[in-house]
């Protein structure tokens, strides 16, 4: 099975406890702004984005 989250930056069972704040901005970055196929390879981040600009 493949897994592009947190998995992928901590095993199963980590301690999070040990995990700094800016570490975990840095992850949530890398996840957020990765391109996804299902999204035409834009990140959820600019997929998001666009979307707020259609609000009215």
């Amino acid at each position: 099975m493949r897994t592009d989250g947190f998995e992928s930056f901590f095993p199963k069972g980590h301690d999070f406890a040990k995990v700094s704040d800016a570490e975990l901005q840095h992850v949530l970055h890398l996840i957020n702004n990765r391109p996804r196929k299902g999204l035409g390879w834009k990140s959820t981040h600019a997929s998001f984005q666009n979307e707020l600009l259609h609000l009215d």
